[in-house]
């Protein structure tokens, strides 16, 4: 199967983030598959994801839920791609989690996206390549729409029309 490690956006930040996409930035992702990516894991067994869940459930017993700040949106990577994505802000909560959970992918031999960790949730997904010009982006736009919300759980998301979570661990509640 074709799966990823992401966290779920909530519906209402979701649905404040999607208010965002001006028009003829693209087709929007349905509210339920939007998501920020910790890892893309390509094609993989059953079991390997298996051995997974059970490597992530030890290391994330004791992560703390965070807190996610996804900034404004436009398109992602940069001018000239299809995507229309918000920013999340790289808080240090963020990228402690990101690293925790790349431990055990690297011992398991996924490697690395070569590009870096850009953290970001897909809102849209054109025809065209998006240029500020084409998709009517306007600084209300950029800066107006963010959304803030607390992360309390890491998926195992396997990826088919639409994605579908196979595995949720639950981060360790507040004191």
């Amino acid at each position: 199967m074709r799966c990823f490690i992401g966290l779920p956006v909530p519906e209402e930040a979701g649905r404040t983030l999607l208010r965002g996409v001006p028009e003829g930035a693209g087709r929007q992702l349905p509210l339920t598959d939007l998501h920020l990516t910790l890892a893309f894991l390509g094609e993989r067994e059953l079991s390997w994801t298996q051995v997974l869940c059970r490597h992530l459930e030890s290391i994330l017993a004791e992560v703390q839920p965070l807190s996610l700040k996804l900034a404004h949106g436009g398109p992602f990577p940069s001018s000239g791609s299809r995507l229309w994505a918000a920013r999340a802000l790289p808080s240090p909560a963020l990228m402690a989690l990101y690293e925790r959970i790349w431990r055990p992918l690297e011992d398991l031999g996924v490697e690395r996206d070569q590009r870096g960790f850009q953290p970001h949730v897909t809102l849209a997904r054109g025809h065209h390549r998006l240029t500020t010009k084409r998709a009517n982006e306007s600084a209300e736009s950029l800066y107006g729409d963010h959304a803030e919300f607390d992360v309390y759980e890491v998926v195992l998301y396997e990826s088919r029309q639409g994605y579908r979570a196979r595995w949720r661990q639950s981060l360790k509640s507040r004191l």
